[in-house]
């Protein structure tokens, strides 16, 4: 049971750095409605910003792989 939780980490983490093109740990507006074009090629700028909004939680304009994890394990197939 470890080991898969271990390794849904890991996948999480990974996907969370692909679409953090800047490396700064963090994704932007920018890096996040790429993700969700990957995810949904239809998505909406309006769609992004509610998404965004939502999933950063200390609204600090950014979602950090701790937003990203609750977000991802929960609700990204919403988008």
């Amino acid at each position: 049971m470890q080991e898969a939780w271990e390794k849904r980490q890991e996948d999480i983490s990974s996907n969370f750095a692909y679409f953090d093109s800047d490396g700064n740990g963090h994704l932007d507006f920018k890096e996040f409605q790429s993700l969700l074009k990957t995810l949904s090629p239809e998505v909406t700028t309006q769609q992004t910003a509610e998404g965004f909004s939502m999933i950063d939680t200390n609204c600090d304009g950014a979602i950090d792989l701790e937003e990203f994890t609750v977000w991802w394990k929960t609700t990204w197939w919403e988008y």
